[in-house]
């Protein structure tokens, strides 16, 4: 029996939510049954060599739809030509529906629009917002059942953020973004070998993942930790992943007199260990659909604090705390964390039995992309 073939779409050369969900279902999909292929509008992919030795293709779109609606056609059209039965579509905010129109007019079999996000996810620093979310919302009032075939969405609320009311809640599935739980499991001894290969050893460390975008509010949290240092003297942050923001703050750390206090460590290879080496993570999203790095640090026994923009859908343990967008309460409760005792233990049990296992989510993914589920 031949396989199912499946499209993903787009995927980024960062450490962005959507590649890591696409990369890892491709990571633990049944390959006897099911190929992708990953299709992104970046100029290269840094593990664009290790997709390739997979037997996967990589399609680069020089343009967005947006930006030469030809162009865009053409490049795409030329990508379906290798025949999907599957256009997996992963999607934060809405632009345009020109994917989902090229797929139809090709009658590709399972056309699924995936919702990641309850705001204006992965827009660059530059996007005017108050043109981008007209935008969004004009093209959401549009969006009909007749543009795919699956609709999708992380969480409820990136369900109602993308999809509206048009598309009936009994034809939206809500797929749990769930992760290699054993993977995150807290372990004593990764902790202290990072630690110290990190040089802190005897620092409490605040950590944070994500993508220098607006959405991740770094700016905040700059703000918050600054304050904090000046009460805590052994504390340090940790910064992972990259962006357009990027040198935005680490100028602004620098300008704080913060650099030796602040740990940039771009596209880290193995983050896993990182949460072992934190003491408490961050999270002050101006929004979020589920936050997959949440179960991931909850699995490793971390104690979160969580921007109350965040869905709560991600709560797993009892260690994570919903605090609204006010710096003082942050930096209270941060000192308040610090200075309080904490018996760190494994949690990877309750994100399993929470439903957010990969193991046990990638049978629906299946289902779905044989088309059984509508």
């Amino acid at each position: 029996m031949s396989k199912i073939r499946i499209l993903q779409f787009p995927i980024r050369n960062t450490n962005s939510g959507v590649t890591h969900y696409a990369l890892r279902n491709w990571s633990f999909i049944d390959k006897s049954h099911f190929h992708f292929d990953f299709a992104t509008l970046d100029k290269e992919l840094d593990f664009h060599a290790e997709l390739i030795a997979q037997g996967c293709k990589v399609h680069y779109i020089s343009c967005y739809a947006e930006d030469n609606i030809e162009q865009f056609t053409l490049e795409f059209n030329r990508i379906l030509d290798n025949g999907y039965d599957v256009i997996h579509l992963h999607t934060s905010y809405w632009k345009s529906f020109t994917v989902e129109k090229l797929a139809r007019a090709r009658n590709v079999p399972v056309i699924i629009v995936h919702s990641h996000n309850t705001g204006l996810g992965g827009a660059p620093a530059n996007v005017n917002q108050e043109k981008a979310m007209a935008l969004h919302n004009e093209q959401k009032a549009s969006f009909t059942t007749e543009l795919a075939t699956h609709f999708c969405a992380c969480s409820q609320l990136a369900a109602d953020w993308l999809f509206g009311p048009q598309i009936p809640r009994d034809r939206i599935r809500v797929m749990a973004n769930a992760i290699d739980v054993e993977q995150f499991a807290y372990r004593p001894d990764v902790r202290m070998k990072q630690r110290h290969e990190l040089q802190i050893t005897e620092d409490f460390i605040i950590g944070h993942v994500g993508r220098f975008e607006n959405q991740k509010n770094h700016s905040f949290l700059i703000d918050v930790f600054a304050e904090v240092n000046k009460q805590i003297p052994l504390v340090k942050l940790i910064l992972v992943s990259v962006g357009t923001l990027f040198e935005t703050i680490r100028e602004k750390v620098a300008d704080l007199g913060l650099s030796d206090k602040v740990l940039f460590l771009g596209k880290w290879p193995d983050v896993t260990r990182l949460y072992q080496a934190m003491d408490l993570f961050v999270l002050p999203s101006l929004y979020e659909g589920l936050a997959v790095v949440l179960l991931e640090a909850q699995a490793s026994g971390l104690r979160c604090l969580v921007s109350e923009t965040t869905s709560t859908e991600a709560t797993v343990t009892a260690n994570i705390k919903f605090l609204s967008l006010d710096k003082r309460l942050w930096i209270n409760r941060i000192i308040d964390i610090i200075r309080s005792t904490y018996d760190r233990c494994d949690q990877s049990v309750a994100v399993t039995t929470a439903g957010y296992s990969i193991k046990e989510q990638i049978r629906s993914l299946e289902r779905l992309y044989r088309g059984e589920d509508s």
